[in-house]
């Protein structure tokens, strides 16, 4: 593993960040976490939810369905 701003290797633990590892290079003081997720829900979720949307049901009803938010704007 290296740091993304200098590609030093000389890096420390840091605590945790959303329940990730949190790093912290030791020569230019960046911290960052080693894998990054994309916020937001997956393709799939996303093409079942527009697909029943499109056959007449309501945001409400797929938030039910589905138990995701509809306020996710990802």
């Amino acid at each position: 593993m290296q740091c993304p701003e200098c590609l030093s290797k000389h890096i420390r633990k840091n605590g945790h960040r959303s329940q990730k590892q949190n790093y912290i290079c030791v020569q230019c003081g960046r911290q960052f976490v080693d894998l990054y997720d994309p916020p937001g829900y997956s393709q799939d979720i996303k093409a079942l939810c527009l697909k029943m949307y499109v056959n007449g049901m309501g945001f409400r009803g797929i938030s039910r369905v589905k138990e995701c938010s509809p306020y996710d704007h990802y």
